[in-house]
């Protein structure tokens, strides 16, 4: 570790130890899971549970990697009156808070969740956000309706909607990048899979073990992931619509086979080995 960084993180955890907010801990209630370990049993809030169900009670209002952050406030008053002493503790160590002005916007953002879901859908869909935070020194912090922390995309709709839009573009424009390669008949089916696996399949499931699907994400996710298969097995859409090839056996063909009187075909027939076996490599 350099000498500037390893000095550079040493502020940061000073900067931390000494930091107090005059805005008390948010209260959240956690569900733990039964004591048996029977994962059939698993206990959660659910959507026609009652609200004042009690769980382990626990407080938290913030979350630091390095130098992102991000706090959690009841009122925007506290939130107000947050970033004006974080303001004033950043100036302690040397360090400046990025606040935007009348000319320049700011790095640090905000955002709103609103009480009930009806009201955050109908905020999101008119991109209907609070007025600017206005700050002493004509500094001012700005609302966001996507809030990106450590890759993740948070919304006030407290779903994967917009995260799962933004790794699918992602996914399709390695993908593009890579036309030639993928579209390349010489290279082993194989090799593509690998490296599918590598770029855009990375790149479209990073972070999902934190992802709370619904049927809708799901049908997305996999529509483009039947789309790379079908890709990199050289399925074309005439194929898919002759012969009426469902996705479930587009995950089951191993190559196209050649015959010296046919046209190429599909085959559908297992192979003993994995590595023969595309489904072996996406699942």
């Amino acid at each position: 570790m350099s000498p500037i960084l390893f000095l550079f993180l040493f502020v940061i955890q000073a900067f931390l130890n000494t930091l107090k907010l005059s805005a008390k801990p948010i209260n959240f209630s956690h569900f733990p899971k039964n004591k048996n370990g029977n994962l059939n049993t698993l206990k959660g809030r659910l959507i026609i549970q009652n609200a004042s169900a009690k769980g382990s009670n626990f407080y938290f209002n913030s979350s630091f990697y390095v130098d992102d952050s991000f706090f959690v406030f009841e009122t925007i008053q506290e939130l107000q009156q947050a970033i004006i002493e974080l303001d004033q503790h950043f100036s302690r160590f040397g360090l400046i808070m990025h606040l935007g002005s009348a000319s320049t916007k700011s790095k640090c953002e905000a955002m709103f969740f609103p009480a009930s879901l009806k009201e955050a859908r109908l905020n999101y869909d008119n991109n209907k956000l609070p007025n600017d935070l206005q700050l002493p020194n004509n500094k001012k912090v700005h609302f966001v309706k996507n809030f990106k922390y450590l890759g993740s995309i948070i919304t006030p709709l407290l779903n994967e909607d917009a995260e799962i839009d933004t790794r699918i573009k992602k996914a399709k424009s390695i993908m593009g990048a890579s036309k030639h390669f993928f579209d390349n008949k010489d290279i082993d089916k194989r090799i593509k899979a690998e490296i599918y696996i590598a770029g855009p399949l990375n790149a479209l499931l990073w972070g999902c073990e934190a992802w709370n699907l619904t049927k809708n994400n799901l049908n997305k996710i996999m529509s483009f992931h039947h789309n790379a298969i079908r890709r990199i097995l050289n399925i074309r859409w005439d194929q898919v619509r002759e012969k009426h090839i469902k996705n479930q056996e587009v995950r089951g063909f191993q190559t196209l086979t050649h015959s010296s009187t046919d046209k190429p075909r599909l085959t559908s027939e297992k192979s003993q080995d994995p590595t023969q076996n595309p489904t072996q490599f996406f699942f």
